[in-house]
């Protein structure tokens, strides 16, 4: 078992990584294996012959939106509601991606109408089928990532990367679990476990870290308590944060404010808060071993850690005595995680390594290219991280 660690000699130079959102590419891999190809209609999803009228399914092609976003923008432009649309997973929004969606109560003529005529979205492969799309119905992504290098020869890079064999990866959660923007989802979440939702409510719609302009604005009026005037200054993209603070103007309730959200978004900050316990489960394993030890709960052989929840079943051995440990430093009673309005978070085992399948890089005049396919729910940055010194750019 090859396990990477941490590599930056591989590199060790200054880069760029998604200097253009098209050096970041995200193409969905179906549970049939069917590779979404960025820039191609496939032509391979075939209409149900007794097709009912239930579902529409199309490939999402997207390039700095975010699968939220472009979705409210899809609705907006059918007259239809964000409901009315599901997705298998959600893809970053500092990338050219691909994804299936689907969607009812909307007409072939009506997507075929509108598949050209927003920036950065496009519509391909259009399918009538019976079947509904559900959230995990993905195999997982292929990645194609260029690293633009600013003061290396790409081949005297790809010549260092010969002697490297890539197996496996730390099954880290990337930064875009926690906002890439502003890091801030798994804050929220823990002070939603607290069920503290005033301050949720100013760690979510204030706190504004890196942002500038009149975002920035608005969240420091929110820090300083005056929603009138922030609910003036947020901008348009900021949906959520304006549908919160004028549901907070009407009612005086913090909780209530949260639930204009929709459920999932409810659900992201709980999982956040959970995927930061996962990865200080890994880091403090990493001081022994990822090879299967007395106590572990392993799947496929190997060893798991647990994502923290209400029905969550803890290890044995050295693996318990680190989920235990964190458990009473971070002062949580796993029952806690039913939060009414917010749903059930039984939690449940994670690998703590995962596979990396198809590996390969190449050299072009400006930098080097890696090609990768990880499962679903596994992160590409994590792996990138490996081999760049400079890693600030990483999302």
């Amino acid at each position: 078992m090859i396990i990477a660690t941490t590599r930056p000699e591989l590199i060790g130079a200054t880069v760029a990584v998604a200097y253009n959102p098209e050096d970041f590419i995200v193409e969905e891999i179906t549970k049939e294996g069917i590779v979404l190809e960025y820039g191609k209609d496939l032509g391979v999803f075939k209409d149900d012959p007794d097709w009912k009228g239930a579902f529409i399914h199309f490939t999402l092609e997207k390039v700095n939106w975010s699968t939220l976003d472009a979705i409210g923008e899809l609705a907006r432009r059918t007259n239809a509601k964000r409901k009315n649309f599901g997705f298998a997973g959600t893809k970053d929004k500092y990338a050219a991606t691909t994804q299936r969606v689907g969607c009812f109560g909307i007409k072939v003529e009506t997507l075929e109408s509108i598949k050209d005529s927003i920036k950065g979205i496009r519509i391909r492969d259009i399918q009538r089928t019976n079947k509904k799309l559900k959230l995990g119905d993905l195999w997982g992504n292929r990645f194609t990532i260029k690293v633009r290098l600013e003061d290396r020869d790409p081949e005297e890079v790809v010549e260092r990367l010969k002697d490297i064999k890539l197996n496996y990866i730390l099954n880290y959660y990337g930064i875009q679990r926690f906002g890439t923007d502003r890091p801030i989802t798994h804050i929220v979440g823990r002070l939603i476990y607290d069920r503290d939702f005033e301050g949720a409510f100013y760690a979510y719609c204030g706190t504004p870290l890196f942002e500038e302009g009149r975002a920035r604005e608005a969240r420091m009026l929110v820090d300083e308590g005056d929603f009138k005037g922030a609910l003036k200054m947020y901008p348009r993209e900021l949906y959520y944060e304006r549908k919160m603070l004028k549901k907070y103007l009407e009612t005086g309730s913090f909780f209530k404010s949260f639930k204009v959200l929709p459920p999932h978004l409810r659900c992201m900050f709980i999982n956040a808060y959970q995927s930061y316990l996962f990865n200080e489960i890994i880091n403090r394993r990493f001081q022994y071993s990822f090879e299967p030890q007395e106590g572990d709960i392993l799947y496929g052989g190997i060893p798991t850690g647990a994502l923290l929840g209400r029905r969550c079943r803890l290890a044995e051995g050295i693996q318990g005595e680190i989920e235990r440990e964190i458990i009473e430093e971070e002062g949580i009673d796993l029952k806690a995680f039913y939060i009414e309005d917010f749903g059930d978070f039984p939690g449940t085992r994670r690998k703590m390594i995962t596979k990396v399948y198809d590996f390969k890089y190449w050299g072009e005049e400006d930098g080097v290219v890696f090609r990768f396919k990880l499962e679903r729910g596994c992160y590409a940055t994590v792996l990138l991280r490996e081999f760049i010194k400079d890693n600030k750019n990483i999302g």
